[in-house]
């Protein structure tokens, strides 16, 4: 998939197709697909948000639709031996790695929810900018700088917009809203930290928690070898996200009397500041998860 096409291949006969990704190319494609018999899932990996239009009209159609990570479908090729690159072949590849591995469906996503992670997309956005015009303003005099200040004031201005039009989407889906004081309720989950886990991490109360974590990038991965027992280590995982969760977690060791005892009986073990540090997102995280299945589930039961 690519700004302005998007290849698809049907197995197990191996049929490739071709459309413009705009509104009425993904119509046509959407009326391709209702000719293929027994639609399992269909599998994309992201481009940078040039997916998105494809990923709304698919669910809306109610099709399964899975994302996987671009670099394990690169690895997954050159392991099959492929290692020429076109949209077909990626195309081809992309079928072939869903028929072999497993991948997790998305959860179906209201208007308000896609609404809600282009502004946290936004946010993010200003937020760099914001650090960029600062850093700036310190090497700059005279009328430059003055240019810089204001600015600065447009894009804070701006800034608390989104968060203003956040809040304003929690409030008109009750869906939402809920689901916003589930991760709230926890002390150190702010209603941005909230925000940013609400369009950064679909899956929450969708999956277990060993999954969870490694979504977040919080779980330590083994690196042993025979007799050899190397360092447990995090690696991948969404890393804006993470990046909240370090921020929330600051807060919590403080304010939480239960992760605050618990980092400090790791640091008394000898852990590092950091890792204990890591080791309080993955609990936050495992039980935000937890939360967010059990008040699911009360709402599916009502």
């Amino acid at each position: 998939m690519s700004k302005s096409s998007l290849d698809a291949c049907v197995l197990p006969d191996g049929q490739t197709v071709t459309y413009q990704n705009t509104a009425a190319g993904i119509a046509s494609f959407l009326a391709f697909l209702a000719t293929v018999d027994d639609i399992e899932r269909l599998v994309l990996e992201p481009t940078g948000g040039y997916e998105r239009l494809v990923v709304a009209a698919l669910q809306a159609a109610r099709l399964p639709v899975a994302k996987v990570n671009a670099k394990q479908i690169r690895q997954f090729a050159r392991a099959c031996g492929q290692l020429s690159k076109t949209d077909r072949i990626d195309a081809f590849i992309l079928a072939d790695y869903a028929r072999r591995m497993e991948t997790r469906i998305l959860p179906q996503r209201s208007s308000q929810e896609r609404a809600l992670a282009d502004f946290v997309s936004r946010y993010r956005q200003l937020s760099h900018m914001i650090v960029q015009e600062k850093n700036r303003r310190e090497k700059l005099t005279g009328r430059t700088k003055v240019w810089i200040e204001e600015s600065l004031r447009f894009l804070l201005d701006q800034r608390q917009a989104i968060v203003d039009e956040m809040t304003a989407c929690l409030k008109a889906d009750a869906e939402l809203g809920r689901k916003a004081e589930v991760l709230m309720s926890l002390k150190g989950i702010g209603l941005r930290t909230a925000c940013f886990i609400l369009a950064d991490l679909p899956e929450l109360g969708h999956t277990d928690k060993g999954q969870i974590a490694k979504l977040v990038g919080v779980a330590p991965l083994n690196r042993d070898s025979g007799l050899m027992r190397g360092k447990r280590m995090i690696a991948g995982g969404r890393r804006h996200l993470r990046d909240a969760l370090y921020v929330a977690a600051l807060p919590a060791i403080r304010f939480d009397p239960d992760m605050k005892a618990f980092f400090t009986r790791l640091k008394q073990q000898g852990k590092p500041g950091k890792v204990a540090l890591v080791a309080v997102m993955r609990k936050m995280i495992i039980i935000l998860n937890a939360r967010m299945r059990d008040a699911n589930a009360t709402v599916l039961d009502a």
